[in-house]
C-alpha cells in the first residue's frame, strides 16, 4: 500500500509513551505489593496463606494495570496514537487516502494500518487480556470479601415452603412472558426441530439451577430427592454432549481436550485458591472432569471403527457399564482406583459434623451418579433413531400422515412410569433414596426428556429466561 505521497509509511517508535508505560507496570507492581503486605498482616478471620497472597497480588497489580491501561489509550488516541491492531482508531478527518498501484482510490477499510501514527506499547489483544483478568481479579476480591470479612453481615438460614415456591412459581410467570419459538425452528413451520436443541438443554439447566439456589437459601429439605434428581441431569448432558461431540466429530486431539479441562475448572481453581478451600468443596466439577475424561477415554479407544460398527460402539459402553459397577459397587476398589488421588480429591472438612475418612465425600459424590454418564451416551449413540420415530409420529416428509394415537399411548405410558417412580422411588426418605438413586436417576430423566419434546409444538418453544441463566451454571 502507498499513502498520497508514492510512498509507504512506517509508524514512528513511540519511546516516552514506552517509557510511562513500563514505569507504571512497575509502580503497579509496587503498590500491589504494599497492598498486599498490609492485607497480610492485618488481623483477618481467616489469614492469608503463601498462595493467598500471591493470589491477592497479582489481582491488585492486574486492577491496576487494566484502570491505568484504559485511562492511557484514552488520552493517547486524543494525541494521535493507536493501539496496535486496532483498525479504526483515530478519525476520518485524520485518514491519508490510500492510492492503488493503477492510481485509483483504494479501499480504506483498512487504512489505520497504513498511517504514520505512532504507535502504543499496548496491542488491542493484551488490552482485551487486561479487561478480563480485572473483571476475574474484581470477582475473587469480592468473593473473598463476601465469605471471609465481616463487611457482609452472616445470618441464620431460615425455613419457608411458602416463600420457596413463591419465588420459583413467580420466576416461571415472569419467563412464560418471554415464550417463543426456538431460532432452530425459524420464523416458519417448514423445519422440523431436532430434540434436546441447544436453547432446549439451556433452559432445562436455567430452572435446575435456579431451583438449586432456592434449595439452598431456604434450606428447603424436602426437595432433597429433587436436587439429587438435578444434579444427575446435569451428569447426563456431560456424557450426552461429550458424546455426540466426539462420536460426530472424530477430533480426539490434545488441545480439545485441554480446552474442555480448562473450562471445567479454571474457576474453581481460582475459587480455591483465593478462598483457601478444597477442591471437593465444589464437588461437581470433578464429577464432570471425571465423567469428560470416561467419555473421552470410551470413544478414543479404537476411534477409527466408532461410526463404522455399532456393536463395537455398544460393547465399548457394556465395558466402561462394568468398570463403573466394578469401582464403585465391589468393596475395596475404589479405594484402590482413587487413593493416588487423595491429595486432590480427599476432604478434610467437617460438612455434617461427623467423623469420616479423607475420600468419603468424594466416594459419596461420585457414586450417586456413576451410572448416568453412561445412560447419556446411550440417548446420544440412539439420537437419530429418536428423532426419527418423533418426527414419524408428527407426521414428517411430504405425504406423510402423523401417529396421534401412538403419541398418546407413549404420552400415557411415560406419565404412568413416572408416576411410578415418584411413588416408588421418589417417595422415600433422604438416606434409602440415596441407596437406590444411582440405579434409578436415569427414569425421571428420561421421562422428563421424552415428555418436553414429545409435540413438535413443545419442541419449537423455548424459555429464553431460563435459558440465559443455563449459560452461566
Amino acid at each position: 500500500m502507498k499513502v498520497g505521497n508514492g510512498r509507504t509509511p512506517t509508524a514512528p517508535s513511540a519511546p516516552p509513551m514506552e517509557a510511562a508505560w513500563y514505569v507504571a507496570l512497575a509502580a503497579n507492581l509496587f503498590i500491589a505489593g504494599v497492598l498486599t503486605f498490609f492485607l497480610c498482616g492485618a488481623e483477618l478471620n481467616y489469614p492469608l496463606n503463601s498462595a493467598q497472597s500471591t493470589a491477592a497480588l497479582a489481582y491488585f497489580t492486574a486492577l491496576l494495570t487494566w484502570a491505568e491501561a484504559e485511562l492511557m489509550v484514552s488520552v493517547a488516541r486524543r494525541l494521535g496514537y493507536r493501539l496496535e491492531g486496532d483498525r479504526h482508531s483515530g478519525s476520518r478527518s485524520e485518514r491519508v487516502p490510500i492510492v492503488s498501484e493503477s492510481g485509483g482510490r483504494g479501499d480504506d477499510s483498512d487504512i489505520d494500518d497504513e498511517l504514520g501514527n505512532p504507535v502504543l506499547p499496548l496491542s488491542f489483544t493484551a488490552l482485551k487480556f487486561l479487561r478480563g483478568a480485572a473483571e476475574l481479579s474484581a470477582i475473587m476480591i469480592v468473593m473473598y470479601v463476601c465469605d471471609r470479612t465481616d463487611l457482609v453481615g452472616k445470618g441464620p438460614k431460615h425455613q419457608s415452603k411458602v416463600e420457596f415456591w413463591g419465588v420459583f412459581l413467580a420466576l416461571v410467570g415472569i419467563s412464560l412472558l418471554g415464550l417463543r419459538r426456538t431460532k432452530e425452528a425459524g420464523p416458519v413451520d417448514a423445519v422440523e426441530v431436532k430434540p434436546l436443541q441447544r436453547e432446549q438443554t439451556e433452559e432445562w439447566k436455567g430452572w435446575m439451577q435456579v431451583m438449586f439456589l432456592l434449595y439452598h437459601y431456604w434450606m428447603a429439605t424436602e426437595m432433597y430427592n429433587a436436587i439429587r434428581i438435578y444434579i444427575a441431569a446435569y451428569i447426563w448432558m456431560t456424557g450426552f454432549g461429550n458424546f455426540s461431540y466426539y462420536y460426530i466429530r472424530q477430533d480426539f486431539g490434545l488441545p480439545r481436550f485441554l480446552q474442555m479441562m480448562w473450562r471445567l475448572n479454571f474457576l474453581v481453581v481460582f475459587v480455591c485458591v483465593t478462598l483457601n478451600n478444597e477442591y471437593m468443596l465444589y464437588y461437581i466439577c470433578p464429577l464432570h472432569t471425571l465423567f469428560t475424561i470416561m467419555v473421552y477415554g470410551t470413544l478414543w479407544l479404537g476411534h477409527k471403527h466408532n461410526q463404522a460398527s455399532a456393536p463395537f460402539v455398544w460393547g465399548k459402553m457394556a465395558g466402561v457399564l462394568a468398570l463403573s459397577l466394578l469401582i464403585w459397587d465391589v468393596p475395596g476398589v475404589f479405594d484402590l482406583v482413587f487413593g493416588p488421588f487423595q491429595f486432590l480429591l480427599g476432604y478434610k472438612g467437617d460438612l455434617f459434623n461427623m467423623a469420616a475418612p479423607i475420600m468419603h465425600e468424594w466416594h459419596f459424590r461420585s457414586s450417586l451418579d456413576h451410572l448416568v454418564w453412561i445412560f447419556g451416551m446411550v440417548v446420544a449413540f440412539k439420537f437419530p433413531a429418536m428423532d426419527a420415530w418423533l418426527s414419524r409420529i408428527d407426521g414428517g416428509g411430504a405425504g406423510r400422515e402423523g401417529q396421534p394415537l401412538t403419541r398418546i399411548v407413549a404420552i400415557v405410558s411415560v406419565s404412568a412410569l413416572f408416576a411410578a417412580w415418584c411413588a416408588f422411588v421418589y417417595a422415600r426418605p433422604k438416606f434409602e433414596y440415596n441407596v437406590v438413586h444411582p440405579y434409578t436417576s436415569f427414569i425421571p430423566i428420561g421421562c422428563y426428556i421424552f415428555l418436553r419434546n414429545s409435540t413438535r409444538w413443545l419442541r419449537e418453544r423455548v424459555l429464553p429466561a431460563w435459558g440465559e441463566i443455563g449459560k452461566y451454571t
